[in-house]
């Protein structure tokens, strides 16, 4: 029975009809693998450039044109559990950039494999007479490799009040994928895993005015951005014995607009790890992949003193019926704005298989500049 449950959830999450003659394969590739974007929209995030979280660039590679520091970022997914037991998404990555140029590679996972699995745990094989062949562990991976680089920066105004500016990058990436599919009926284990490369390239702008309030000593700061992703430029597909499947191509709109109140030297908050401000950061984002009808994503985060943060948004794919609500919190410890510790978890809608789905993930980033300058 396992077994038959297992197939059934396979067939209906990997193979994706985008018309009568074609489908993709390597679906899992659009599995957004950081709890934090995930929290305000699913695939949302290609215009989220706030935090360090090397998962949360998944949606742009641009986005690590504004990260400071090196860090590394860990996420789990228990993928439809309630189905069936053993079947997980784990990433893992690092990053290291100077809020001009960024680097991106993968880590070592939970799934003992580089990047980011699909791992379908330990299975059954049988022959075309249903006699067991033996069991064998099916996963796929997901390699990612990325560059970014902010590509100029305009100072639009200034004065000893409030300042305007505007900055544009741009970024790379890089995917080398794994297949190895459960083999649901075969005469032996033996079979070759199949590999594929696919190329994306992403652009970001940013607008940022910041005013000071000379009668309350604090300031406000107000931002937005711009972002665009091309998956798969190059429209790659995966060779399998049985032919030539497409993978995964298309795009990836985004845009934020956030507010931030900074208290500045008003009262002091005698905690170490607290920033003092608050804000609100609303994102949209917009997906459209091969033919399939287009997907979108929208929500809210407010955030406290740079510490806590509240998440919550919605979902809607025409194409895969699925739409809901999704959530989540964030909890970021700051220690004399060197070494920064963050987790995230996240629900959203996993459509008729399983109502709700949760993800959480880790961030540790230390800031390398600042920790040589203490020495």
């Amino acid at each position: 029975m396992k077994y038959i449950i297992f197939l059934l959830v396979i067939l209906f999450v990997l193979t994706a009809n985008l018309n009568a003659g074609s489908e993709f394969t390597g679906i899992f590739t659009l599995i957004n693998p950081s709890a934090t974007t995930i929290a305000f929209g699913n695939q949302s995030g290609t215009a989220y450039i706030w935090g360090n979280n090397p998962l949360n660039s998944w949606s742009n590679p641009a986005l690590l044109a504004y990260h400071d520091g090196l860090s590394w970022g860990w996420s789990h997914d228990p993928w439809f559990e309630k189905i069936i037991s053993g079947m997980y998404i784990n990433s893992s990555y690092i990053s290291y950039a100077n809020r001009n140029l960024g680097f991106l590679i993968p880590m070592f996972n939970a799934s003992s494999k580089f990047g980011t699995t699909c791992d379908y745990g330990e299975q059954e094989v049988y022959d075309a007479q249903g006699h067991l062949v033996g069991t064998f562990n099916s996963y796929e991976t997901c390699a990612r490799f990325a560059v970014a680089k902010k590509l100029f920066h305009l100072n639009l105004f200034h004065n000893t009040g409030s300042s305007d500016s505007f900055t544009f990058s741009g970024g790379y990436d890089f995917r080398y994928i794994t297949s190895n599919l459960p083999m649901f009926v075969a005469d032996s284990l033996d079979r070759d895993i199949v590999h594929s490369t696919m190329h994306g390239l992403g652009l970001l702008g940013h607008f940022i005015h910041h005013q000071r309030l000379h009668l309350t000593n604090s300031s406000l700061t107000f931002e937005i951005t711009l972002g665009f992703y091309q998956m798969n430029i190059l429209e790659n597909e995966m060779r399998y014995e049985t032919g030539e499947y497409p993978l995964p191509y298309g795009n990836r709109f985004g845009v934020t607009g956030k507010v931030s109140y900074n208290f500045e030297n008003i009262a002091p908050i005698p905690i170490p790890f607290l920033h003092e401000n608050i804000s609100i950061c609303y994102v949209y984002d917009t997906q459209e992949f091969g033919d399939w009808e287009s997907e979108w994503g929208s929500g809210f985060e407010f955030g406290f003193f740079n510490i806590f943060f509240l998440r919550w948004g919605e979902f809607h794919d025409e194409q895969g019926h699925i739409e809901g609500k999704t959530s989540g919190v964030g909890i970021k410890l700051n220690f004399k704005d060197v070494v920064h510790f963050e987790y995230n978890y996240a629900t959203f809608p996993g459509g008729e298989l399983q109502a709700r789905q949760r993800k959480e993930d880790l961030m540790v980033s230390v800031d390398l500049m600042k920790l040589f300058q203490r020495k």
